[in-house]
């Protein structure tokens, strides 16, 4: 689970800055977005999770070594009260090549609608 260096809104406390997962405090429909930045040779994929079950990626791939990648996704999930997202990284084509950006280049955002 990536846990995310720096947290600048969290109303509500949804977000655990030390676990990574974001806990649903109600029923309802919840954007997600997320972005995720490797720098010159590296690749990777960062995967939502909603209760332990995978369910989309925003995939970077730098392997060929000519320039930063990133890659972002957004979802819209129905939630019930303490559902639990998180993000997770994954390998992608070589699992020794593999390289997430923080300092504020890689974002999770969830609000409810």
């Amino acid at each position: 689970t990536i846990v995310y260096d720096k947290v600048v809104t969290n109303e509500g406390n949804a977000y655990n800055k030390v676990t990574g997962k974001f806990t649903a405090p109600r029923d309802g429909p919840y954007v997600f977005t997320w972005t995720a930045l490797t720098t010159v040779k590296f690749s990777l994929n960062v995967y939502i999770w909603h209760n332990g079950k995978r369910l989309s990626v925003a995939q970077a791939d730098s392997k060929d070594g000519t320039k930063n990648s990133s890659g972002s996704n957004t979802i819209v999930l129905k939630l019930n009260q303490n559902d639990q997202v998180e993000l997770k990284c994954g390998l992608w084509l070589d699992d020794n090549l593999h390289l997430l950006y923080g300092a504020a280049h890689s974002t999770f955002s969830g609000w409810a609608l």
